[in-house]
């Protein structure tokens, strides 16, 4: 166990999230069908004469049954005996292989990777979400079938938890409570003049930084959240003077709310 699963006592338990099952039915049809039928109508083929394309065509379909079996199989031994349990002051992730991390909301940064897409018809959610810890541990949960294409800084170790079911509701749950626990603080720093690094890009009093180029507050025309990237506009300019992905910095709703008070104190007259 790493110091953060040696936090301070995180108070009263708020809910608790099981990892999600991975689904095995239509796994175990279709290796019945492809290995089942396919081997022999295989065999048939070759004797036949078919020549070299039919094989091919099954070999590639065997690996690709391989290779999705491998991955529901890793994804539930991840998933086997994790637990999520959100307390008041912090989060506690038990990891498959019996792990624990835990962190802490005043300290804790989490990056959010939610995508939205439409899938015959309705709306379909992915959530990705990685906490790091004050030691460096990163612990990312959520949608197994991606992971986020950010890098995240002060990262020593990376581990991979289980896919928790619910993501709608623990994931806003968390960035929710960071955002409670951090947000005063962080807004008394800016307002004494502390510059505030959020990844790649940073906030002060004089203005927003990104890549080497500082936009001072009274030239910043708009600030907006788009398909997952966050835009600054520079004041009569269309082209984007800043474009970040959300995923890529960490407590995004506390930089946001900063971000915001700062650009709107230019604006009053």
């Amino acid at each position: 166990m790493t110091e953060s699963g040696t936090a301070p006592r995180l108070g009263a338990l708020r809910a608790t999230y099981e990892a999600r099952r991975p689904p095995w039915t239509g796994y175990v049809v279709g290796g019945v069908l492809l290995f089942g039928g396919g081997t022999p109508l295989l065999v048939a083929l070759l004797v036949g004469g078919a020549g070299p394309l039919p094989v091919l065509a099954f070999s590639i379909g065997y690996a690709g049954y391989v290779w999705m079996l491998v991955d529901r199989v890793k994804l539930a031994r991840r998933g086997k005996g994790a637990r999520l349990d959100l307390h008041e002051r912090g989060t506690v992730v038990t990891l498959g292989g019996g792990n624990v991390h835990t962190f802490d909301w005043d300290t804790v940064r989490v990056h959010q990777d939610v995508l939205h897409s439409r899938k015959n018809g309705t709306t379909v959610s992915s959530h990705v979400y990685t906490l790091i810890g004050t030691d460096g541990v990163a612990c990312t949960i959520g949608d197994s079938r991606r992971t986020s294409s950010s890098r995240y800084a002060g990262v020593v170790t990376h581990v991979k938890g289980a896919e928790f079911a619910e993501p709608e509701q623990w994931g806003p749950a968390v960035v929710r409570a960071v955002g409670e626990a951090q947000l005063g603080r962080v807004l008394e720093e800016v307002a004494n003049g502390r510059r505030l690094a959020f990844n790649t890009i940073a906030l002060g009093l004089h203005g927003v930084e990104h890549e080497e180029r500082t936009l001072p507050w009274g030239r910043v025309g708009e600030l907006r959240v788009v398909n997952g990237r966050f835009h600054v506009k520079e004041e009569g300019r269309r082209s984007l003077a800043m474009d970040v992905p959300v995923s890529a910095i960490p407590n995004f709703p506390v930089f946001h709310a900063v971000a915001k008070r700062l650009h709107e104190a230019t604006r009053r007259p």
